[in-house]
């Protein structure tokens, strides 16, 4: 879930496929090979967080690709001065900072124990042109981690009570038959309008668009595009039955004379979800087939460490069974994972995947959490994915990620470990009222959802030349622009904006 503030911007640069970027190898002549050791200077200084030095010296080389006639090397350059930026802008408070700003959150707090949180070394931080520089979230995570101190902010408290509210109210509904799997569907129209300011972009060049949409599948059947305006930049029809739905434009900008305005209409019908699943008749998988195969790797921000392997393998002890073992699995995740807010754009760029953030940081966020919860299940042979989109508990579209794994006489089986870690912070519950809440969230989901892509890291039809901050999860339109200085995504985030209402239900 996030705002549509800058600093909720650094949230969802999420939401991000790993990727190594270069900036070109080195050639025969001389000159070339000087660049080259430009390049490999800049991704040393930029290893180190002398993020100054780094941007200078990608500068040179980029300007020495330029001058050569080398666009593709000095692209590269590019890219990776906006990674720079992008790291930037998730650790973007100094420590002078962080202690007007704990001082202002937290007056409860006597001063010596908040100096002893920044001592700690605990506070997400990253030394930057050598000096600390603390993630820009940094105090709504002291929030989550203390269930005490959240309750104390009356914003935060009364979000939490809201959608628990309306959780609990499905939850407890009256339900079909067991053996009927989707129930209660609710038919929801949606809106997207995209307004960029012409002075937002350049003269001249191609601005190209991903807008994402909902896709069909079992609890949500039935999607449609009802309509595009304009409908001269579409390059590719709206995608809704494969594994993310999308709608590529291209915007020739020599042409654009005024203001970039973009509209989608969509109506798509969104089930809850209720699996009675009967142990003995989970049935076996088939180890060789493409589904297990793909959904039992480690790849991209679901990667499967040893570490992971060993913390899988000591929740589930002796349980063979696939859905026990899942079941045991996502106790330990709410267990020992606790909420928080996620420094996304910092970690694809400096190659760390998701799950193993969480892992060793013991916190992360809808996404993160259930790609962790995805990895374990991996390493103990059960298919997972981390699937996801928007979900409407207030009312509007809002980002989130939830988890499924797969069972051979089920299908998939949804798992929400931050949707019920949300009880954890709702005073006055008891203890039997938590566990309640938490376990409907194992093989049971609310309508409340909408899915755009089955898996994390799905890749962007046609796929993008340019790095884009969409490249793990589209859930908000992804750019490319060869003409842009600054990063497309980070530019013209702001300048989108999306509208639900309930049609029936």
């Amino acid at each position: 879930m996030r705002g549509r503030s800058f600093i909720a911007l650094a949230l969802v640069l999420a939401l991000l496929l790993c990727m190594g970027i270069g900036c070109g190898g080195g050639s025969v002549s001389q000159e070339d090979s000087g660049t080259a050791s430009l390049q490999e200077q800049a991704r040393d200084e930029m290893d180190q967080g002398n993020f100054t030095q780094a941007t200078d010296l990608y500068q040179q080389a980029r300007e020495d690709y330029a001058s050569a006639g080398d666009e593709a090397g000095a692209r590269k350059c590019l890219d990776r001065i906006q990674d720079i930026s992008l790291i930037a802008a998730t650790y973007s408070m100094e420590e002078s900072d962080l202690r007007d700003q704990l001082a202002e959150a937290f007056p409860q707090v006597p001063e010596d124990e908040r100096e002893a949180w920044i001592a700690s070394g605990e506070l997400e931080h990253m030394v930057i042109d050598g000096a600390p520089m603390y993630f820009a979230d940094v105090i709504t995570n002291i929030k989550f981690r203390d269930v005490g101190l959240f309750q104390q902010d009356p914003q935060m408290l009364g979000n939490y009570q809201h959608g628990y509210s309306m959780l609990e109210e499905i939850i407890y509904e009256p339900r079909g038959p067991s053996w009927q799997p989707f129930d209660r569907p609710i038919t929801y129209r949606g809106t997207q309008t995209l307004d960029i300011p012409r002075g937002e972009l350049p003269a001249s060049g191609l601005l190209k668009i991903w807008f994402p949409l909902p896709i069909i599948t079992g609890p949500q059947p039935a999607v449609r595009v009802t309509s595009i305006v304009p409908d001269t930049y579409v390059v590719d029809p709206p995608s809704i039955d494969g594994d993310i739905g999308m709608v590529y434009m291209e915007v020739p900008l020599d042409g654009l004379a005024g203001d970039l305005e973009v509209s989608l209409t969509l109506e798509f019908e969104h089930y809850e979800q209720h699996f009675a699943v009967d142990p003995a008749q989970v049935g076996t998988y088939d180890t060789a087939s493409a589904l297990y195969e793909e959904y039992t790797a480690s790849v991209g921000n679901i990667v499967v460490t040893p570490e992971i392997e060993a913390a899988a393998r000591e929740a589930v002890g002796s349980e063979v069974n696939p859905y026990l073992a899942a079941k045991k699995i996502y106790d330990y995740v709410l267990d020992n994972i606790t909420y928080s807010f996620m420094p996304h754009a910092a970690l694809w760029p400096r190659g760390e995947a998701e799950s193993v953030y969480v892992h060793e940081h013991r916190c992360g966020d809808c996404g993160a959490q259930s790609m962790y919860f995805s990895a374990l299940c991996r390493a103990v042979g059960i298919p997972a994915r981390t699937t996801g989109g928007w979900q409407l508990f207030k009312g509007n579209f809002g980002d989130h990620f939830w988890a499924e794994f797969y069972l051979s006489n089920y299908g998939w089986i949804p798992v929400d470990p931050t949707a019920a870690d949300l009880a954890e912070y709702i005073p006055g519950l008891s203890e039997e009222e938590v566990k309640s809440f938490q376990d409907f969230f194992f093989a049971n989901q609310d309508h409340l959802r909408c899915v755009v892509q089955k898996d994390v890291g799905v890749p962007l039809a046609p796929a993008a030349t340019q790095p884009t901050l969409s490249s793990l999860v589209l859930q908000s339109p992804a750019y490319n622009c060869d003409t842009m200085e600054e990063n497309p995504d980070m530019t013209l985030y702001d300048y989108w904006s999306t509208q639900a209402e309930v049609l029936s239900e």
